[in-house]
Parts: structure tokens; sequence; C-alpha cells
């Protein structure tokens, strides 16, 4: 029997730990429960939001009018390739991963069963779906390079199976953010990795991202998409030092930081002194802060660069920064 709160505060729910109340809220373990809740929606003539970890999110101080529904649907299944399958992906193993599966979770296993080609995304808050998502990455490695395929609960709730480039993926973003489909379980084709190897990529990456990100922090991630340096006209490159430009992106971070935000404080929100592109709640920060210093040091890059940042994180009732 699904539990349906009212008024959930959204602060409870989000690394950011800002956001309003969500007119209702319930958490699903299962598939079956998941389908349940839309179908309560519906019935209530209500929208719904589903949400995984709670990273990533950005939610308005009014809160929000609709029934928010946090995934916790978990499970790894591993399935080694034999027979033309082998022949079809060329050996390997197949994990299918449900999509309210930690984010973290599905990494430490890969690295506990010796698989590589997720090793980077280690530290990353979220749950899979999440990830998949938004398309999730860093260091260069993305959730998307090694997914065969992507179970939807389609907008018409079917359930369905789209490969890999039907998802669409592009840098931080996925045919998912164009449409309804709600993704249920996701599969991919992963190769034998050295463990010392890998053990060792995870401990210097974890050290990056603890300098970045130390414990306690209150902060959705990487608020702006970095740039893929190839999209820049000619003449904006020409000022960039090519130093600058790191797994072909232009960091966000780097253009903020010549706009001299680091360590500015509005209301509570302040970015970060160590890193540009991270907005951190200091304590009683509003959505209302971090939207007007976002959108004011957007706009120094832009005079600047002639640059319009992009958010990576989702906007929840509120209104483009640009």
């Amino acid at each position: 029997m699904l539990k349906f709160k009212d008024n959930y505060p959204m602060s409870q729910i989000t690394t950011l730990q800002i956001g309003g109340p969500a007119k209702k809220f319930v958490k699903v373990k299962t598939e079956e429960e998941l389908i349940e809740a839309i179908k309560y929606a519906k019935d209530q003539l209500m929208s719904y939001l589903i949400i995984g970890g709670g990273s990533n999110l950005l939610v308005s101080d009014e809160g929000i009018d609709c029934l928010v529904i946090k995934n916790e649907v978990s499970g790894i299944e591993e399935t080694h390739l034999r027979g033309e399958e082998m022949l079809l992906h060329l050996g390997g193993v197949m994990l299918s991963v449900k999509s309210g599966t930690l984010l973290q979770d599905f990494v430490d296993y890969t690295i506990e069963n010796e698989f590589s080609g997720l090793q980077k995304l280690t530290g990353i808050p979220g749950t899979v779906g999440g990830a998949v998502y938004g398309n999730a990455g860093a260091y260069g490695q993305t959730i998307s390079d090694h997914i065969i395929s992507v179970v939807i609960l389609s907008e018409a709730k079917n359930i369905t199976t789209l490969s890999k480039e039907e998802c669409q993926f592009n840098y931080r973003d996925s045919i998912f953010k164009q449409n309804h489909d709600i993704i249920l379980e996701v599969t991919f084709k992963l190769e034998s990795g050295d463990p010392e190897a890998l053990q060792q990529e995870v401990k210097e990456i974890l050290a990056k991202r603890l300098v970045k990100y130390p414990p306690g922090i209150k902060c959705p991630g990487s608020f702006f998409k970095n740039i893929v340096a190839e999209t820049l006209p000619k003449d904006i490159l020409d000022r960039i030092q090519p130093e600058k430009i790191v797994y072909g992106k232009l960091p966000a971070g780097v253009l903020l930081e010549a706009v001299r935000a680091k360590g500015k404080l509005l209301d509570g929100i302040e970015i970060s002194p160590n890193h540009a592109n991270l907005f951190i709640n200091t304590g009683g920060g509003t959505a209302k802060a971090f939207c007007e210093l976002a959108k004011q040091y957007a706009q120094k890059v832009k005079e600047k660069f002639g640059i319009t940042l992009e958010p990576e994180v989702q906007l929840i009732n509120l209104p483009l920064l640009n």
C-alpha cells in the first residue's frame, strides 16, 4: 500500500536542501508501485514528477503543485554473453540495472566485479535513471558510453525497449529530456578490467572529487553545462587558452572564474571559493537567491565572452535564467 504524504518539503530530499512543498509525495520500491503511483496521479487529474536521489535539482521556494514520486526501484542483474549475443557484442558482460539503483552502488558493483567503463563516474550522486536522463559523466567518460538499451514506460503507458541510438544521447542530454517516457531499466555492456588499475583510478578520482565536494556540502552538482569546444566560433576560441579545453569541453567554471565569480555570496548562497561552477547553500539559502546569483554571473560571462551558459541542473517551477 503506497503511503502518500501531503505538502512534503522538497528541501528534505534534495542535495541542495532547498525547495518548498510538493502537493503530494510518495516513495516507490517496485515497478508495480511506480505504475500505481502514476495511475493515482492520473485519476486525481494531477501532474507528477519522478525524481531519483535529489541531486541536480533546484526547486522553487513556492514548491510544486504535483505528485512527486521518489524512485527507489533498485537491482542489478548480470548476464554473461554466449552464442549469438557474444557474436553480436564481441564478448563482455551485460548488466541490467533498475533505474532507482544508486549510481554509486552500481559503480561499486562494477569495480568489485572487475568491469571497466564506468569507474570515472565514482562519487557522482543520484540514481542510474537520473544519470541516464541527463547523460551524466566525468573526466571524459559518460554513462551512455556503454549503454545497449533502455526499458521505458512510454507516455502512452506501454513498456518498451529503446536502443542506444533511439535515446539520442548528447552531451548532458537525451531524448528523455524532450518526452515524458519513464526510464525503468538500463542494460550496459562492459569489458573486464585490471582490478588494481580500476582501484587506483577510483582512488585518484575520489581524491579530486573530495576537494570539490567535501562531505556534507549542500549543492546540486555543477550548475552550468560545460561548452563543447567545437561548437564555439573561432573568434571566441582564439581568446581561450588551449590548455583550458578539457576532454573537448570548455569548462563553465573557467569562464565564471574569469568574471571573478569565486567566493561571491548572496543571501546564504555562495559560489565556491574552490570552483566557480559550484553554488552552495551555506544555510538558509533560497531558490530565489540561487537563481539571482547564477543569472548575475551568467550575464557577466555573456558580456565578456559572448557565450550563453546553460543550466545543467534541472529547474523545477522556476523561470529560465536566460
